[in-house]
């Protein structure tokens, strides 16, 4: 059993070593970045490793999960609408294609609200935050790193 945990310890250390590692690389491969810090909930968006904008983030939760990672914006949706959850989705930033995952326009509760809601797995940006971020980001040159998990909050 001792063997079992000391083993998830090092695969769990080495998984937030090679994402840190990673992420350090993504400000030298992409000129434009969107981070997005789940702990805080708050993201940000990055030029050439210049900070230009933070904005309040709403991401998903232990049940339905904004997976941590590195992605890039795969496709942008104007006025998407989402048949599964039957809810408009505008300005949306897809980034997991296969899960349909994306940065959209959606409420973001204040902090003391924000325990008790959560995403699908989205991460809602209010406006005027999602117009800019639609209007700067680009398909396929702008990396999305989603840091952390939220359960901690």
């Amino acid at each position: 059993m001792k063997k079992i945990v000391v083993l998830l310890a090092a695969i769990c250390v080495t998984q937030i070593f090679a994402i840190s590692a990673g992420a350090w690389n993504v400000f030298q491969e992409y000129d434009k970045v969107i981070w997005i810090n789940q702990l805080k909930q708050v993201g940000s968006a990055y030029e050439q490793g210049k900070k230009l904008r933070e904005f309040p983030v709403l991401t998903g939760d232990d049940e339905c999960t904004t997976n941590p990672g590195i992605y890039v914006v795969r496709s942008k949706v104007e006025d998407y609408y989402s048949r599964k959850y039957d809810t408009p989705m505008p300005f949306s930033l897809f980034f997991d294609m296969r899960q349909r995952k994306a940065i959209h326009e959606g409420g973001v509760p204040h902090p003391a609200e924000k325990r008790e809601l959560a995403t699908h797995g989205c991460v809602h940006v209010e406006p005027p935050h999602i117009e800019w971020l639609y209007d700067w980001a680009e398909e396929g040159t702008t990396a999305v790193v989603i840091s952390g998990w939220r359960s901690e909050d």
